[in-house]
């Protein structure tokens, strides 16, 4: 028995020291992929260097071709150089491993600028001067400069790079005599190891039934944790399912049913209401959705109305002993508890999270941590869809008038053509040009110019469907698109805005012009044009025929 142990012993010793001996050559491995990896560096290093040298004998070989025959197909490669050569002097400097090597790498990124400048002038010179000035330029050896600085610098970086190819070889050769070394003094030292291995085998022995209770211990505070990350884990994925879906509304208001939809899955058994902030008031907010068994609740609260609001900090009413907010319209039950959250992202209120049916005791806090995480992450989600919003309207809307820019009219008559084509309908296009309208800037100035663009263009909007498109097209030009509308009905129309035009006062809140009129030039698809280009200049054409004519009429394309 005595002996089995021993040479049970004796056995692990053995499989020890075969394993030490084993490792030297995976820690050899380690060193040589260290080393090659270091020498691969070095080559990539140099070969961006070289290649930066030879793209810039590329380009001086396009411009010398260039400078001689004045023919542009010479300038291909330098134009591709031009391309090119800003990534490949962007990864020299960036990749260079030492800081020499990186300040090497910025003088000839330098040298590579200043000789493409120096051949973009000579190119210029050559296509405004001609051959001899040309010639003139370049006999004053500048470039010529730039390039031999770049070759020395180029060469300088191989000879150190070789030094530096051959030092990691003898680096390699030193390594693999250590390793031989070491593995040696390893076969030694183990064999003296063993006795000692054997003494913390038995201690190991003896400490194992003491980690066997702790593994125990922690097995169930495993399981405890790993349900806990579990639960967690779903519930990050309801959030981030929310989160998508709040990003891919058009507009915050949208943002409501798809948050009334998620929540009770976050937060079961517990019903809410969610208020958002109104856009034109910063102190009300309007009652958007609500979800589960809600109490009733205002259509609109003002902050005040509020503690969370008020405070900006959550708010919790657990029972009747405790203050209510103002939007409450039943009294708090003392078996429920109600929390009310405010949203806000960058020190900005969103709108705020009423939630009601909240458990009792400590299944309350997990609630009310989960509740603040939704409520984090939905004011960021809802901020983000309010500033896309605000900035798509700033991208289409023209800041003076509130009506639709020249972008937006470029994409919406194109789209409405295409739709005409395809259902076989007409659209029609009205161009209007405001009656001397310099010279209510030059009598009265560009305020009160700016006033009249704004009674004119709240003319147009009340004076067209509710699907057509009203633009500023530039200055006093406003241009209105009506889909699905003949010439003959948008001439009728346009003649009814004249009308209206032409009785209004244009700034009825101070001085100006006590009448102000616009001529109309009106053209439809398909009777005036086939295409956005054709059509716009023939309801210009009509609108030239209105000026013309005396002004303050309507026109129809021809």
């Amino acid at each position: 028995m005595r002996s089995a142990r021993h040479l049970k012993f004796v056995a692990l010793a053995v499989f020890i020291v075969m394993v030490l001996i084993a490792a030297v050559p995976f820690w050899l491995n380690r060193s040589v992929n260290d080393l090659l990896a270091q020498s691969r560096a070095e080559l990539r290093a140099q070969q961006r260097l070289d290649d930066i040298l030879t793209s810039m004998r590329d380009a001086e070989t396009a411009q010398r071709g260039f400078v001689i025959t004045g023919n542009d197909v010479f300038l291909e490669p330098y134009e591709q150089v031009r391309r090119t050569l800003p990534g490949v002097l962007h990864d020299a400097k960036d990749k260079a491993p030492t800081d020499a090597e990186r300040a090497t790498a910025w003088r000839i990124a330098r040298l590579a600028e200043l000789k493409l400048a120096e051949l973009d002038e000579t190119i210029q010179l050559r296509r405004r001067a001609g051959f001899e000035a040309t010639e003139r330029v370049v006999s004053s050896l500048r470039g010529k400069q730039y390039m031999d600085d770049m070759r020395r610098l180029v060469a300088a970086e191989d000879a150190r790079s070789m030094a530096r190819h051959d030092a990691l070889q003898a680096d390699l050769l030193a390594r693999s005599a250590r390793s031989f070394t070491v593995s040696v003094a390893a076969t030694a030292c183990n064999i003296v190891a063993l006795g000692i291995l054997l003494l913390l085998i038995m201690r190991m022995l003896r400490a194992r039934r003491a980690i066997a209770g702790q593994l125990e211990t922690q097995t169930g505070q495993l399981a405890e944790a790993v349900g806990l990350t579990t639960r967690h884990n779903r519930e990050l994925k309801f959030v981030a399912e929310m989160l998508r879906a709040v990003e891919a509304v058009p507009s915050v208001p949208d943002a409501a049913p798809v948050i009334a939809r998620s929540l009770p899955k976050l937060l079961p058994g517990v019903s809410g209401t969610l208020f958002l902030l109104r856009d034109e008031d910063e102190h009300v907010l309007d009652r958007h959705t609500q979800w589960g068994t809600p109490s009733e609740q205002p259509s609109e609260i003002d902050i005040e109305s509020c503690w969370s609001l008020r405070h900006g900090a959550r708010y919790r009413t657990a029972s009747s002993n405790d203050l209510p907010c103002a939007h409450y319209r039943r009294p708090v039950e003392e078996t429920t508890a109600r929390l009310c959250i405010p949203l806000v992202t960058h020190d900005e209120l969103v709108g705020m999270l009423h939630l009601e049916g909240l458990a009792a005791g400590p299944a309350y806090e997990e609630q009310e941590r989960l509740a603040v995480t939704v409520a984090e992450q939905l004011a960021l989600a809802l901020g983000n869809a309010r500033l896309r919003e605000s900035l798509r309207r700033q991208s289409v809307l023209d800041p003076l008038t509130g009506l639709f820019n020249r972008r937006h009219f470029d994409a919406a008559l194109k789209r409405e053509l295409a739709r005409a084509r395809r259902k076989n309908v007409p659209v029609s296009l009205v161009l209007v040009d405001i009656d001397h309208f310099k010279r209510v800037n030059d009598d009265y100035g560009h305020a009160v110019g700016d006033a009249v663009l704004r009674t004119i263009a709240q003319q147009l909007r009340l004076g067209i469907r509710e699907g057509d498109i009203a633009c500023r097209y530039g200055g006093e030009e406003m241009v209105l698109l009506l889909p699905e509308c003949a010439a003959a009905d948008a001439g009728t129309r346009a003649e009814a805005i004249r009308i209206a035009l032409a009785a209004i006062v244009p700034h009825p809140e101070g001085e100006g012009p006590q009448k102000v009129t616009a001529s109309f030039g009106v053209a439809a698809y398909p009777a005036h044009a086939q295409d956005a280009e054709a059509l716009f200049w023939a309801a210009d054409k009509a609108l030239y025929r209105a000026k013309q004519q005396g002004r303050n009429r309507v026109m129809t394309g021809a």
